[in-house]
């Protein structure tokens, strides 16, 4: 699969597997990390902004190797150059963990890593896979309450 935005490719990855009449092909859409910090922790609980990239760092790696083998990851990680994240925030503990639940709970599950920092066993940052922010995903994260961070 290539990493090239706006190159189009058989529906079920089968582009050359047939006559040209019976290809479906569909556009390709951008793949994009979403990460959600939990706010409460920069504002309520005093956590300094170095603490929360450090936890941004931790979801975002462990996301990537749980994932290393879907297509989706791979053609992420194929193209450094146009790799593209989004960081939102999310009011609270109990909001990160409804939200992963809501994730993993889809059919088929949303690929991601709620991020649970230890010993404390504090919820900070969930990181999603690479995805073409299907509809379903930009669902759980309206519903969730994720608004773009704001510094």
């Amino acid at each position: 699969m290539s990493g090239v935005p706006g190159e189009s490719q058989d529906v079920a990855g089968l582009k050359g597997h047939g006559s040209s009449s019976e290809e479906t092909t569909v556009q390709k859409q951008p793949l994009v990390m979403q990460i959600i910090v939990r706010r409460d922790l920069l504002d309520a609980e005093g956590w300094g902004v170095g603490p929360l990239m450090a936890q941004v760092a931790h979801a975002t790696s462990a996301v990537l190797h749980e994932t290393r083998n879907l297509p989706a990851t791979q053609t992420y990680l194929a193209d450094l150059q146009n790799m593209r994240k989004v960081v939102l925030q999310i009011p609270d503990g109990g909001s990160i963990e409804r939200l992963s639940n809501m994730l993993a709970s889809s059919s088929p599950p949303v690929p991601h890593h709620l991020w649970i920092e230890l010993p404390e066993n504090v919820p900070t940052c969930l990181a999603l896979a690479p995805n073409p922010r299907e509809n379903k995903v930009k669902k759980a994260l309206d519903k969730a309450g994720c608004r773009l961070w704001k510094g």
